[in-house]
């Protein structure tokens, strides 16, 4: 972090009290703990309750933008609703600095959107739902519905059905044999209906906190929270095995039990994962048959 960006907690406590009266919320979050910070006469102790509660949601938002702060040390913005209200939301990571830790933590600053706003509409809609609309389309893509590289980058996937970001994480690559050919012979109406059929397959093969991101191309990124380094073994067959029918995939895949949220992890991981990929590709490669018919 920039040293501007380091306070300790004496200094925090006033920037909290002077910025308290300006806006509607304002509070110290943990992102990975989901917490709201308290600090009083220099010192820090935790809320009993999650940040998420502020939003009458039970589980963490789905756009977390004080994880994405911290992931990519950088301010991010969103916009949130509670009921027919709408709310924007900074998230501003810092570095609070403590007698025994420093704490990586978020300054969360919120204001409440003009009333005006939320009753007007455009097309039948109210600018509440065309925002979240729009948020919504920011980490989906077009063709297949699943996520895209932007979810994959701003660490979407770690707060599906959790309460605290997990440590063990599975990450999945898979890379579609025979697509360029389907996309040559029958033309790319049919290679998108392809890539259609293989998000369907992979999500109903994964449970509700697991995640399918379209990579890019004809490639797809699994992520599997919460679980042993069997179990995303085991997965990979499985997800095998279903996309026979469709067309058949190349695998690789890494696996932590002490995952972090920073861009040169993430890429490490898939980095061991592409290799493991490559290294199968290869080995099919030496006993597939590359002419043999292709049925859609």
């Amino acid at each position: 972090m920039e040293q501007q960006n380091r306070y300790c907690a004496q200094d925090m406590e006033w920037m909290l009290q002077c910025l308290a009266p300006i806006f509607d919320v304002v509070r110290l979050v943990d992102p990975a703990r989901t917490t709201v910070l308290r600090l009083c006469d220099g010192r820090v102790t935790d809320e009993p309750y999650t940040c998420f509660s502020v939003w009458n949601k039970d589980c963490r938002c789905k756009n977390c933008t004080s994880l994405q702060a911290v992931a990519g040390n950088c301010r991010r913005t969103k916009y949130e609703f509670i009921h027919n209200d709408v709310f924007y939301v900074v998230s501003q990571p810092l570095t609070l600095v403590l007698a025994q830790e420093e704490r990586q933590v978020v300054l969360e600053i919120v204001s409440h959107v003009s009333d005006q706003l939320l009753v007007e509409k455009e097309n039948g809609k109210t600018v509440a739902e065309r925002l979240e609309e729009l948020q919504s389309k920011l980490y989906r893509d077009e063709l297949t519905r699943a996520f895209n590289r932007r979810y994959l980058n701003e660490f979407s996937f770690l707060h599906r059905s959790a309460e605290q970001a997990p440590l063990r994480v599975g990450l999945i690559l898979l890379d579609l044999r025979q697509f360029k050919q389907i996309n040559d012979t029958r033309g790319h109406l049919a290679g998108d209906q392809v890539l259609e059929e293989v998000a369907a397959v992979l999500r109903s093969h994964v449970r509700a906190q697991d995640s399918v991101i379209r990579f890019g191309g004809d490639e797809f990124v699994v992520i599997l929270t919460d679980c042993e380094e069997s179990v995303v073994r085991r997965k990979v067959e499985d997800l095998r095995q279903a996309l026979l029918p469709v067309l058949p995939a190349d695998f690789g895949y890494a696996y932590t039990n002490q995952f972090l949220a920073e861009q040169s992890f993430l890429m490490a991981m898939l980095d061991q994962a592409d290799r493991r990929m490559y290294e199968e590709k290869r080995r099919s490669g030496q006993t597939e048959n590359r002419n043999m018919p292709v049925t859609v």
